[in-house]
């Protein structure tokens, strides 16, 4: 996992770092609808990427979510 995506994760939303495997669910790593709100928001002020909730909530696991973020920073 991007290690700045981890820091945002685990300092500024406050999730569990032994939770934040690629193959976990979203719901069991720990985020809920305030969380997806507050990611998108970090993500745009941090890298730039506007990602909605909405794309962020449909990511199956939290590795979707990385590559999610990934695939944005790399096609800018």
């Amino acid at each position: 996992m991007n290690e700045e995506l981890k820091r945002i994760l685990v300092d500024e939303l406050k999730l569990e770092e032994a939770a934040l495997r690629p193959e976990i669910s979203l719901e069991n790593a720990g985020f809920d609808s305030l969380t997806i709100v507050e990611l998108s928001m970090s993500l745009f002020e941090r890298f730039g990427l506007a990602i909605s909730e909405e794309d962020l909530q449909s990511a199956a696991s939290v590795g979707e979510i990385d590559r999610m973020v990934e695939q944005r920073r790399n096609n800018g």
